[in-house]
C-alpha cells in the first residue's frame, strides 16, 4: 500500500478531510494542504506542526514522518553516511538508515558533540541538520541558495553542500570517500 492510500484510509477512518484536520489540529489549512499534497516536505515543517497533525491522526510523530519522508530518495537513505568531525578529530561515525540513524560516538564532550544519543529517528536527525543551516526566513535566502546551486530550502541538501559547517564552531561533516580537512572546509565559501 502506498503513502497516499495509507493517509487517505487514515483520514477516512477518522471521518476527516484536510479542512477538518486543519481545524482539529490548529494547523493552517494551507500548511496541511501543502504537506499532504507534497508541495512542502514534512521535514521542512515545524515540530509543533507535525506534533499537532500526528496527535489528531492518532499516530506518533515518527510514524507520520515515515509516511511522508523521502520515498523518492535512493537507498541507503536520504543522506550519506558521514563522520562527525571536530577540526580534524573524528568524534562520531554516523550511519544513515532508511528509518533510523545510528551514531557511534568516540568523544562525548558536549562542545564537540551535536548528537545526544546513539540512535535517533529521521525526524530528530532532520531537526539537528536544520540547526546546522542558515535560517529559512533570511532576506538573502534566494542568493544563498543560488550560491549553493540549490533551488529550494532543504536542510539535507544544504548540509551536503556546506558539510554542516557553521561559522561559530569547529564541527563539520566528512562524507564517505572525501579527503577534506578542517582548513579546507573552514575556507569554503559555501558556508552560510
Amino acid at each position: 500500500m502506498n503513502k497516499k492510500t495509507i493517509l487517505s484510509n487514515k483520514l477516512n477512518n477518522l471521518n476527516l478531510n484536510l479542512h477538518t484536520l486543519s481545524e482539529r489540529s490548529g494547523v493552517a489549512y494551507s500548511t496541511v494542504y501543502n504537506i499532504f499534497t507534497g508541495k512542502k516536505s514534512i521535514s521542512d515543517a515545524r515540530s509543533d506542526t507535525v506534533y499537532r497533525i500526528s496527535r489528531v491522526l492518532g499516530v506518533t510523530m515518527d510514524e507520520l514522518y515515515r509516511l511522508f519522508a523521502y520515498e523518492a530518495h535512493p537507498q541507503p537513505g536520504p543522506f550519506p553516511n558521514f563522520l562527525l568531525m571536530w577540526e580534524d578529530e573524528v568524534v562520531a561515525d554516523v550511519k544513515v538508515g532508511e528509518y533510523e540513524i545510528e551514531i557511534r560516538r568516540f568523544d562525548t564532550h558536549p562542545v564537540k558533540q551535536i548528537f545526544f544519543k546513539e540512535k535517533m529517528n529521521l525526524y530528530e536527525f532532520g531537526e539537528i541538520l536544520r540547526r546546522r543551516c542558515f535560517e529559512e526566513k533570511r532576506p538573502d535566502l534566494k542568493t544563498l541558495l543560488e550560491t549553493l546551486d540549490l533551488d529550494e530550502y532543504n536542510p539535507y541538501k544544504i548540509c551536503m553542500k556546506t558539510h554542516g559547517k557553521m561559522l561559530q564552531d569547529k564541527t563539520w561533516f566528512k562524507f564517505e570517500g572525501e579527503t577534506l580537512n578542517y582548513n579546507t572546509v573552514r575556507g569554503s565559501r559555501n558556508v552560510g
